[in-house]
């Protein structure tokens, strides 16, 4: 049979959406039992459970002229000669427990400062973790804190310091570029929660300049402290950056008696007992050389009038001895299960664009299990912090909310996160939405894409169908505008193009939404009754 009619079928595919910026991973150096390199998703705060590396027991632990020794049980699994922080639990003298900075000596021994005059041999039941496991665990309860409708990636990249974590995260990143990301491929994060540890150390303020440029889509959500947030500048756009509340106690101001430095640590006194307990914020203005001066946090060996504190570098020798700042409101800061930049990490993994479901602007978002910053008595310093985009958790006191919020949403450039998000966005779905119409034009015998001037006014439809979702998404204001240069002035201009297929002549130009910051309004007062 002959048939009258014969029916030729193509496809024209919608391109996958892309998730890349509802993808996040928590680093963990060593809290896992997973292979160093691979990451493991997480749905809900239990999935951590199976993964987690447990308590280890010791064999012996001693001390002499202020070093302990730690052998463990069976062999821990550390480079021999690296340095990494640990906890130790469980020991009598006490002074043998904490989180410690451990350099690793043997396949199953490592050391670590304590007090000289620590009891010589420990008993009891000891155990050691890897600090990391304290601190993932904290990470993954504030995360889910949040909400249990959004899962998050734990990488995991073996256990070291923090130069040997940046290592490895850079080879990671390296190896999978969020460039190469294609919808529905695995194992690219659009961003990271990094450990405390990697705050302000140099390899890690290296490593955030190859993520400053504006095509970059990479992010790192930071845990800084009052000491270390001026480290990081206006180019990192890379830089979510955050200030947990700080431990501080009531203390009254005075005058420092002495002040050496000495192996890292500055020791300070003061004429009487000054109130300050071992892991509170302290702050010492007027000190010559200046870089005794600012917010510390004090470490062992703080006590009655002496004041111990860690620093970076040598100030060099005092010449004016400054003063303790006096503080009037105790803050008890933020518990151990608690982990404040998990919060800011969820919402900003938690936007999923639509014209239902429009992206809100990060500053005071809503988050939960978080402890706010003390107000009273540091209005000045928040001042400051606002200033350096750097941003802390606060509360919706002023518009009459309890909730906890975050303030100010913003990276360390200056922008609302969604600034960011909105131009990275705009790049993905630009090049999957471009790139759909080229392949399925190219497989259309019914309507090729050609390169000529209605290939050109097609993909230009492209671009601004793509900007108009934009808008309704809550991405960008609706005054933008896209353009394509005429396909003769372009060929043209440009005659080596059209041979190889190459066209550069679409553009777009726009702004994207923000939300308001500071808001003044002025009222006028009069002393009369308005004429009728």
């Amino acid at each position: 049979m002959v048939n009258i009619v014969n029916v030729s079928v193509t496809q024209t595919i919608a391109p996958t959406p892309a998730t890349l910026q509802a993808t996040g991973a928590l680093i963990s150096q060593g809290a896992t039992n997973t292979t160093p390199g691979t990451s493991t998703l997480l749905t809900q705060a239990s999935s951590l459970t199976s993964i987690l590396n447990g308590a280890k027991a010791y064999s012996t632990l001693t001390q002499g002229s202020g070093t302990a020794t730690f052998t463990a049980a069976s062999a821990h699994g550390f480079t021999i000669g690296d340095t990494l922080y640990i906890t130790i639990a469980g020991a009598t003298p006490a002074a043998y427990n904490g989180t410690f900075l451990c350099t690793v000596t043997t396949t199953t021994a490592f050391t670590y400062a304590v007090p000289s005059g620590t009891g010589g041999t420990a008993s009891g039941t000891v155990v050691y973790t890897v600090e990391d496991v304290a601190e993932l665990n904290a990470m993954v309860t504030t995360f889910f804190a949040q909400g249990s409708g959004l899962g998050v990636y734990v990488l995991e990249l073996g256990a070291g310091n923090p130069s040997d974590g940046v290592t490895a995260l850079t080879n990671y990143i390296t190896n999978n570029p969020n460039s190469n990301y294609t919808p529905g491929a695995a194992g690219y994060f659009y961003s990271y929660l990094v450990p405390r540890t990697w705050d302000g150390t140099s390899s890690f303020i290296a490593f955030l300049a190859s993520f400053e440029a504006t095509t970059s889509q990479t992010y790192f959500f930071i845990t800084t402290t009052l000491t270390n947030y001026a480290l990081y500048t206006s180019l990192m756009k890379c830089a979510f950056t955050l200030i947990e509340s700080p431990a501080i106690g009531v203390y009254t101001g005075q005058s420092l008696s002495t002040l050496t430095y000495s192996g890292g640590l500055a020791t300070a006194t003061t004429p009487t007992n000054h109130g300050v307990a071992v892991g509170q914020w302290f702050q010492i203005t007027g000190c010559t050389p200046t870089g005794y001066n600012g917010w510390w946090q004090a470490v062992t060996g703080t006590t009655g009038s002496t004041l111990v504190w860690a620093i970076s570098s040598n100030p060099g020798a005092e010449s004016v001895l400054g003063s303790l700042v006096a503080n009037q409101v105790a803050n008890t800061g933020i518990p151990a299960t608690e982990f404040s930049a998990a919060a800011a990490f969820w919402t900003t993994l938690n936007y999923n664009p639509s014209p239902i479901n429009l992206v809100t602007p990060t500053a005071f978002s809503e988050v939960a299990g978080v402890t706010p910053f003390p107000t009273r008595g540091f209005s000045s310093l928040l001042a400051t912090l606002k200033s350096a985009f750097v941003n802390v958790i606060g509360t919706g006191a002023e518009g009459g909310i309890s909730n906890t919020l975050l303030l100010w949403g913003t990276t360390e450039d200056g922008h609302d996160f969604t600034y960011w998000y909105s131009v990275d966005w705009v790049q993905i779905n630009l090049n999957i939405n471009v790139s759909n119409a080229v392949i399925n034009g190219s497989n259309n015998p019914q309507n090729p894409l050609y390169y000529d001037q209605h290939g050109i006014n097609r993909l230009l439809a492209v671009v601004k169908n793509t900007m108009l979702s934009a808008v309704a998404f809550g991405l960008s204001l609706s005054n933008f505008s896209a353009s394509a240069v005429p396909f003769t002035t372009y060929v043209l201009a440009n005659p080596s193009n059209y041979p190889a297929g190459i066209y550069n002549g679409l553009s777009v130009s726009y702004t994207p939404n923000r939300g308001f910051i500071q808001i003044t309004v002025y009222v006028n007062v009069t002393s009369f009754p308005a004429g009728s």
